[in-house]
């Protein structure tokens, strides 16, 4: 009964916060990383990771776009 009732809070909880565990997440592969001696800054610096990061956020402004449509049709 009690291990229910923490899955219950635990699910309850699990919706929210979800932000913060993304920092969070990001956080520790960028300490990660680090620790592993791999240089981000080289990384990021090469033409294709570059394109690719620009193409991505293309691509991410473009469905935000399509959703607020959506949101913005459905609404009324």
């Amino acid at each position: 009964m009690i291990v229910n009732n923490t899955f219950k809070k635990i699910s309850k909880k699990k919706g929210q916060g979800g932000f913060l565990e993304l920092i969070v997440i990001i956080l520790v592969a960028l300490i990660l990383l680090r620790f592993l001696d791999i240089d981000i800054n080289g990384i990021l610096a090469k033409g294709w990771v570059k394109e690719f990061i620009a193409y991505t956020k293309e691509m991410l402004v473009l469905v935000w776009q399509d959703l607020v449509s959506i949101f913005n049709a459905i609404r009324g």
